[in-house]
């Protein structure tokens, strides 16, 4: 988790320039403290950072230096389409990944394209919550995600219901509630988990549909209920 961070906060002075230690903070959702400890361990081990004191100061990189670590792992590659949807990639859990992915993305394009992408989060924000605020625990989301990635079976326990065994095909966000789609033994279902109380992920595997596909399905859903 380290690793990534400070490699995060390479990337983003590389392309920012001189930032201050709350600034810096806030871009990579961790506090002053840490943003300071992780500035002095990349000077111990090398790197060309410094912090400039007094009016004006902060956190910079030496002239000249650039790293073009712009490689995705398997995890960032995942989170590609999430790039711009921070608070869903929180709830499923891939936070982290996406804020990297997205920091190798603006530094493998241009300058002026990489502001002109940055500027969107001043202007549109996207609230996956309803109203009413976040109704799932955030681990139980994460298991299902998990459940769907890993094509593994999961028990679930909804609002008073006992708890039944599923198999999950995909996750729909839909309006601010969440929709699990699931292969039954009589083909496709939806299951509203928007009262989901406990899940429990189970080491018993299973094979999608061949033809399956979440998009097409979804769509034709949709228009069934509109």
């Amino acid at each position: 988790m380290r690793a990534a961070r400070v490699l995060d906060m390479l990337l983003v002075l590389q392309r920012r320039g001189r930032m201050t230690a709350r600034e810096l903070a806030d871009t990579l959702e961790v506090s002053e403290r840490t943003v300071l400890r992780d500035v002095e361990a990349l000077s111990e081990a090398g790197a060309p950072i410094f912090t400039a004191r007094g009016a004006g100061g902060g956190i910079e990189l030496l002239d000249g230096f650039e790293t073009r670590l712009t490689g995705l792992t398997s995890d960032e590659a995942r989170c590609l389409f999430l790039v711009g949807q921070p608070q869903v990639a929180h709830r499923l859990g891939l936070g982290a990944p996406t804020l990297t992915v997205r920091n190798k993305l603006l530094n493998a394009i241009a300058p002026v394209l990489a502001e002109a992408a940055d500027q969107l989060s001043t202007w549109f924000l996207h609230d996956p919550d309803p109203w009413s605020g976040n109704r799932i625990p955030h681990g139980e989301l994460r298991r299902l995600a998990r459940s769907v990635h890993q094509r593994r079976r999961v028990e679930v326990t909804i609002a008073h219901e006992p708890a039944v065994a599923l198999q999950p095909l995909g996750l729909v966000l839909k309006a601010g509630s969440w929709h699990l789609v699931v292969s039954t033994g009589d083909g496709i279902d939806v299951v509203c988990v928007d009262e989901l109380r406990a899940t429990r992920l189970t080491n018993h595997h299973f094979a999608p549909p061949d033809d399956f596909n979440l998009a097409d399905y979804w769509k034709r859903y949709a228009s069934k209920h509109e």
